[in-house]
């Protein structure tokens, strides 16, 4: 209620109109709350995207558990098998069997958990299960489980990852024995998928203590509506990266939180002609209330208003300039650009127009031309000299990626751009190229675009050291996976 009381007014019949609504504010996922992964995951469960089915997931198993319902676990592989017989060694499980034994076997009394790819003579015995849990990575379920904006009893994503966290957020929650990082790491690193992951923490770690190496975080993707800003904040805080270059989008939803405003969880009984009636924006399966804008928008409209306009800034200015904004008025919430203004990391944006700032910026010279007052040139080609200084500053560079897009190709693109500036200029910068890397992401190579390309790629335009430099790749929807990756490092700098 704190940032609500805030925003005066306005934002008090938000709040009213949101609980007329029934609608389900989300929070912030905080690691300094959750220090082990019963309560990350927890947490989860007030998230977004597949942060929340991970969260739902794991308590409807423990309301399984603890209500001592008989449940069948319906799995074709290996791989977890030792895994499920512990499980069931515990009580958490009843029964294992194959999907082709579905058809002859009765689902009255039981309660199914379906893990990964099954028989495609067993869809029709799979389909009839109501109430099932489904996980795995080819988006498999019941015919009209999951829809627009609403996915129930489903985790898309690979088995030998979210399982182990699963019976990790069980033994905390049901054996009261919580369940570190490193003890989830351990498990994890027995299968491929998990190795990836473990590879990952343990890149952005070196990359983090290394003294004469700078990190760059590049950000795409709806994260900030993911309820990950805390994240990102956090790795700012605790001095992880030195430079951030993100989406438009990510920081106007980042700027939203960060003086108190809410998102919410769609409601599915709510079909889109609705929401937009009540001016409720929906992103997947979240809410975002049009008044936000207007809030921000006041914002925006004074910070600009600070600048003369007889030069062009760059997003990085911008961003710095909102974020003493918010350290001077909002002392007390945490945000990103707040964050990131007080440690001096700057934050580039080269797609800067695409965003609900972008749309402020417009409004607001428009207002200003109707003064007579020059506009506000925010040109993003002013940050690509401060790319440059940061990279050919230091000894390493470091970068680790959310998701692909302009963020990141445009950070890595400073390695080229270095070594073309220095051939067609006659200039003599010191050549960099990127010593560590870490994504996450779950795009596949093959599509061809930004959100899958390989370090491997990246190395044949010279923008990666891959002979001396150790590189990791996360396929994985990062709102399930960053969390974790983040508190294994908060865990070592703690120590």
């Amino acid at each position: 209620m704190n940032g609500i009381q805030k925003t005066g007014r306005m934002g008090w019949e938000n709040y009213v109109e949101m609980s007329k609504l029934k609608l389900e504010p989300l929070e912030r996922l905080d690691l300094r709350k959750c220090k082990t992964v019963g309560s990350i995951v927890l947490a989860m469960n007030q998230c977004s995207f597949g942060a929340r089915m991970l969260g739902e997931v794991a308590l409807k198993m423990r309301r399984w558990v603890e209500q001592g319902a008989k449940v069948r676990v319906v799995y074709d592989g290996t791989p977890l098998r030792d895994l499920f017989e512990r499980m069931q060694k515990r009580g958490w499980i009843h029964d294992i069997v194959r999907s082709d034994a579905l058809p002859a076997s009765k689902p009255s009394g039981y309660e199914h958990l379906v893990v990964g790819r099954y028989s495609e003579s067993a869809d029709d015995a799979v389909n009839r299960l109501s109430g099932a849990i489904v996980i795995n990575k080819e988006e498999l379920s019941r015919p009209g489980q999951v829809r627009d904006g609403f996915f129930p009893d489903a985790v898309f994503a690979d088995p030998t990852f979210i399982l182990p966290v699963l019976e990790s957020a069980l033994t905390e929650w049901i054996d009261s024995r919580p369940s570190s990082i490193d003890d989830l790491f351990r498990e994890l690193f027995k299968y491929q998928a998990g190795q990836r992951i473990v590879e990952g923490a343990e890149t952005l770690h070196q990359m983090v203590i290394d003294k004469e190496c700078i990190v760059f975080l590049t950000l795409s993707g709806a994260m900030t509506i993911a309820k990950m800003g805390l994240v990102i904040c956090d790795m700012v805080d605790l001095g992880m990266v030195q430079v951030i270059s993100s989406t438009g989008a990510l920081m106007a939803h980042g700027l939203i939180e960060g003086v108190g405003l809410r998102h919410y969880k769609h409601n599915p009984a709510h079909p889109d002609t609705f929401l937009a009636e009540h001016k409720l924006n929906r992103v997947t399966d979240t809410l975002e209330p049009e008044e936000n804008f207007s809030h921000i928008e006041e914002i925006v409209d004074e910070v600009l208003s600070k600048f003369d306009g007889k030069e062009p800034i760059s997003p990085s200015m911008f961003h710095d300039a909102i974020g003493e904004h918010l350290s001077k008025h909002f002392p007390n919430d945490r945000g990103i650009l707040k964050s990131t203004f007080e440690k001096h990391v700057p934050v580039l944006c080269p797609a800067f127009v695409d965003s609900e700032i972008g749309n402020d910026l417009y409004v607001h010279n428009v207002r200003r031309k109707r003064d007579g007052r020059p506009p506000v040139i925010v040109w993003p080609e002013v940050d690509s000299e401060l790319l440059i200084r940061k990279m050919t500053g230091t000894k390493r560079a470091g970068i680790f990626s959310v998701g692909g897009g302009v963020p990141r190709n445009n950070t890595q693109n400073v390695a080229p751009l270095i070594e073309i500036a220095n051939e067609r200029l006659d200039l003599d910068m010191p050549t960099r190229m990127f010593t560590y890397g870490c994504r996450i992401s779950p795009d596949a190579m093959h599509h061809g675009h930004l959100s899958g390309c390989t370090y491997s790629e990246n190395g044949s335009w010279r923008k990666m050291d891959l002979e001396h430099g150790h590189f990791a790749e996360i396929r994985a929807d990062a709102t399930q996976v960053w969390p974790l990756v983040v508190r294994y490092v908060m865990d070592r700098i703690e120590k």
